[in-house]
């Protein structure tokens, strides 16, 4: 079942996020737009390009087909531009889930100055703002045709900041808010919010695909992480030790090396016509592309963001 849940929980979490680390040294104007986009290409770009790389040799039926077409599609991906074409071709050439990152280098790219209109408004109008986009993003379902659906709404990264802008709006909402002091209710409420998300998830095939694209998720996925943010359940305790932490610095890598190592896995089980139930492909698979992620973290990821940053701050 494709819808938008996966994404639109990454981009909140990434726009909450952000705002919690950045929004001080940004409304003091301690850190320029130039540094922002370098400490965050440090750490997103040296793997989207080594996977980039890596995707080549599946694409090389298509350098012989039509050679002109490919050269574009690699440009507009080594650009991180993919996103903007409304094109499968483009959008999912090469290592096909890259698309997003493309989308979120778009949303560091506005992320000072939506930071700062959030800061400047008010609680009530940010939310009304919110409320009254989510009603146009419905009625444009109407409009768009179906065949350009796909990406209107679960590509098009001008549609999808939104999400994005749904993490920053949870900062100003929690602005003020103490984190991580314990307090038991909390645990309550952090289940309540597991169970709505569960509940989301469990209902959405009775809505069509181009709701699951874009708003059906946000009051889930806005009440999910505004709960557990806030460490101060038992849930979000639990997410806070050393193995929990270790594998979130994982996720990324998991994300980039995921589709790419599934693709050559299965090519090469074919290609040697080795017997595999779906379980057992599943499971080494998982084992993997837990190990790449691990060397690629430890021996390329963390020390050439290290070297970067050296370099250009």
């Amino acid at each position: 079942m494709e819808d938008a849940l996966g994404h639109a929980f990454f981009y909140a979490l990434s726009g909450f996020i952000l705002s919690y680390v950045y929004a001080e040294r940004i409304s003091a104007n301690k850190i320029s737009l130039g540094q922002f986009l370098k400490l965050r290409l440090s750490r997103l770009y040296p793997l989207y390009f080594l996977t980039l790389l890596a995707a080549i040799p599946l694409t090389l039926e298509l350098v012989v087909e039509n050679t002109l077409q490919w050269c574009s599609g690699f440009f507009a991906t080594v650009l991180m531009l993919q996103s903007f074409i409304p094109d499968t071709f483009y959008y999912f050439s090469f290592n096909s889930v890259a698309w997003s990152i493309s989308d979120l280098f778009f949303f560091y790219l506005l992320f000072p100055f939506l930071l700062r209109y959030a800061l400047k408004f008010s609680k009530a109008f940010l939310i009304q703002f919110f409320i009254a986009s989510g009603i146009v993003v419905l009625l444009l379902m109407v409009v768009i045709p179906e065949a350009l659906q796909h990406w209107f709404f679960y590509i098009n990264p001008f549609l999808r900041i939104f999400d994005f802008g749904l993490g920053i709006l949870l900062y100003k909402l929690l602005r003020k808010d103490s984190f991580q002091v314990y307090k038991p209710i909390f645990t309550y409420y952090e289940f309540a919010t597991i169970a709505l998300l569960i509940f989301f998830y469990s209902a959405a095939e009775f809505f069509p695909k181009v709701v699951r694209y874009s708003v059906y998720y946000w009051l889930p996925i806005t009440l999910f992480i505004g709960v557990l943010a806030q460490q101060k359940g038992a849930v979000s305790r639990l997410l806070s030790n050393r193995v929990a932490l270790f594998l979130g610095e994982l996720s990324f890598g998991f994300y980039l090396w995921h589709q790419l190592i599934l693709r050559y896995a299965r090519r090469f089980i074919n290609h040697f016509d080795i017997a595999l139930s779906d379980w057992q492909f599943n499971s080494l698979s998982f084992i993997l592309i837990l190990l790449v992620c691990v060397v690629s973290y430890h021996y390329f990821e963390r020390p050439l963001k290290r070297k970067i940053r050296q370099l250009w701050l």
